[in-house]
């Protein structure tokens, strides 16, 4: 190859590639030689451009790039920011607050996460309100009973021994009440809260409701009803804890003959393909039907005003729906208003496992 050289003319101020080639006669005699120049001006004016869009094109890509790291970050804080609002409203007591997040996205799922929770929280808020508000209004009535009564027989207020003996009646009655509504907020809280325990074994049924007419026989003497055990022989265990079931019947069967004036109850007790059925059936004054879906919300009463006729706190069918559930069983009501109510309890047949 032919070497090159770069020349600096300091004239013109400019720089000239070189190469040069020896000249030779015919007899190889050194007669002299050539040079051709080429200046690298152009070149190097044009690498200069070149090298200054590299920098602009750098510096725009630069900038562009943080516009848009600036408008991505917006975008993403903006909803952050919204559930951070929302949340610490949360925190202060202000359960009404939404996050508005529509995108499908793990962003999008957070803030639907943070509105369940919202609707959750404030669900909880009404129901404890409504909780405390019916505890007092339970509460209120018996302890007013209580106080009234008390002051009557401290200050002498009553005319014969006859008298007192009603007031005191009133006042043990009244007491009675209040500790029942106690032990049944316990119980009841204890279900909600996971911390029931139950003693599951093989039950019979047969020998549960029967024991549950022995102790509900009296109080159906007393209002001149009858109450009657509709079964066939034989029945299938189930895998439950017996005195819960037993006070399950208890309960409903004290409610039939509470808001029962004539007729019977009737209990049956039959079989299905894959459960045990039990039926309790009373010629009461009924339910109307738009009643039978909150009647196993605690404190919920279909006639406020014939409350205190007939007695209860109002709990009874809440425990009977959670003692039920925690057993795998269901509890169904159909009832009319004027005809009477049947309540049916199903709980699943016994299946001992092969060893």
């Amino acid at each position: 190859s032919v070497p090159r050289y770069e020349y600096r003319d300091q004239l013109l101020n400019e720089t000239f590639l070189y190469i040069g080639r020896p000249i030779f006669d015919n007899d190889d005699k050194f007669i002299g030689s050539i040079y051709v120049f080429s200046s690298v001006e152009p070149i190097t004016q044009s690498l200069e451009v070149i090298r200054n869009l590299l920098i602009l094109a750098g510096f725009g890509s630069i900038l562009l790039a943080s516009g848009l790291i600036y408008i991505v970050s917006k975008r993403l804080s903006r909803p952050l920011l919204d559930m951070v609002s929302v949340t610490r409203g949360m925190a202060k007591g202000e359960l009404h607050s939404r996050v508005g997040i529509t995108t499908g996205d793990e962003i999008g799922a957070l803030g639907r996460s943070i509105n369940d929770l919202a609707i959750e929280l404030e669900s909880y808020r009404t129901n404890r309100q409504e909780f405390f508000a019916s505890v007092s209004h339970e509460l209120r009535t018996p302890l007013a009973y209580v106080d009234g009564y008390a002051r009557v027989l401290k200050e002498g207020l009553y005319g014969t021994e006859e008298e007192k003996e009603r007031y005191l009646s009133i006042i043990e009655q009244e007491a009675a009440r209040m500790t029942k509504l106690v032990n049944d907020l316990f119980e009841l809280s204890k279900m909600e809260e996971g911390h029931f325990h139950l003693q599951l074994e093989e039950v019979d049924l047969i020998e549960v409701v029967e024991s549950t007419l022995e102790k509900t026989q009296l109080m159906a003497k007393e209002k001149g009803l009858q109450v009657s055990f509709d079964s066939v022989i034989s029945i299938p265990t189930i895998y439950a804890d017996g005195l819960r079931i037993e006070q399950v019947l208890i309960n409903l069967v004290a409610n039939a003959i509470r808001y029962t004036e004539e007729g019977s109850i009737v209990i049956r007790l039959f079989s299905e393909d894959s459960s045990v059925a039990i039926e309790i059936e009373d010629t009461g004054i009924g339910i109307p039907e738009s009643d039978i879906p909150f009647l196993f919300d605690r404190f919920y009463r279909v006639e406020k005003s014939r409350s205190r006729q007939y007695g209860g706190t109002g709990l009874g069918l809440s425990i009977v729906k959670h003692l039920v559930s925690l057993q795998n069983g269901s509890v169904d009501v159909q009832s009319k208003v004027g005809k009477g109510t049947k309540v049916t309890l199903r709980f699943p047949i016994y299946m001992e496992e092969s060893s």
